[in-house]
């Protein structure tokens, strides 16, 4: 049942990865030649940075099929956390991103080598049609991030919003060239290259408790309700890792030491079953281990 899930959940957030590559690799070849025929340093880096995109989808291609692989004797909890390494590497490819296009700013900011925009209709059209489709992907990618529980696309889609946002300023940039004001496509350049770093700085953010097994928010309520189960005498040594696709929860419970075996083991399943109910709005797979012990007044743990 659960390896149908994940079979089901890469296939649909692949398809979404499919029909975003061929948009983002759309809009980054119109960018590019258009920002180096007409000279638009902004425009060209806006290219650039959509072709970026486009290598975040065959990384998050990548990260998805292994994640959605079942669990095996070498991995006994499964290979969720290769969707977080995909997120983590699109990081990475941000702040490459970035560090790429400050060496061509170099060259124009120190070395003075500055190259003026020729104003044209072909500039004004591809950064509009850019805008539309950008629009698109992110609201797209969005959707179905929220719907698949899918890191991957909740970070493609903000980063790719924010591309719609920087588009607004290259569209200003080109204008400005039609009066003569050549400084701001220098500018809004330089901003592109200030927004990957914080996109980067944002994804690491958000991935890296997964990958340190950061505990997710619980309810304190859900456990308070299990220790009023009759019988149930103590909650403790709770601990929970994961996200929204996937969380391992583990708890040691102490029961009525005159419970018998199968009393002792129903009342665990009804506790198991309470606690995903609680989480199922939160999470897509949980697994629950819970110790049984019996109560004692001076309890110990080993």
């Amino acid at each position: 049942m659960v390896e149908s899930l994940l079979k089901n959940r890469e296939k649909q957030i692949k398809k979404v990865l499919i029909y975003t590559l061929g948009l983002n690799l759309f809009v980054a070849i119109i960018k590019i030649i258009a920002g180096q025929k007409f000279h638009y340093l902004s425009l060209s880096s806006s290219g650039l940075e959509s072709l970026f995109d486009g290598s975040s989808n065959i990384i998050s291609l990548l990260a998805i099929t292994f994640a959605s692989r079942p669990r095996d004797e070498k991995h006994n909890y499964g290979h969720h956390k290769f969707e977080t390494l995909g997120s983590l590497f699109i990081a990475a490819l941000l702040f490459s991103s970035a560090l790429q296009l400050a060496f061509e700013y170099k060259e124009v900011i120190l070395e003075k080598k500055l190259v003026t925009g020729q104003f044209g209709l072909i500039p004004v059209v591809t950064i509009i049609l850019s805008m539309i489709v950008s629009f698109f992907v992110s609201y797209y990618e969005r959707k179905e991030g929220q719907r698949l529980n899918s890191s991957l696309l909740l970070a493609d889609s903000s980063h790719t919003f924010g591309d719609m946002i920087l588009s607004i300023g290259v569209l200003f940039s080109i204008i400005c060239s039609k009066f003569g004001w050549f400084w701001p496509d220098i500018l809004i350049g330089m901003g592109i290259i200030l927004y990957l770093i914080y996109m980067g700085i944002n994804i690491l953010r958000q991935n890296l408790d997964d990958l340190l097994d950061a505990s997710p928010e619980i309810e304190k309520e859900i456990l308070k309700e299990i220790e009023a189960l009759e019988c149930v005498r103590n909650i403790h040594k709770f601990r929970a890792r994961g996200n929204t696709n996937w969380m391992q929860v583990d708890f040691h419970m102490l029961l009525d030491p005159r419970l018998s075996l199968i009393e002792a083991h129903k009342i665990s399943h009804i506790a198991e079953s309470m606690l995903k109910e609680s989480l199922k709005g939160y999470c897509r797979h949980i697994d629950v281990t819970i110790h049984v012990e019996p109560y004692e007044k001076e309890h110990v743990d080993p």
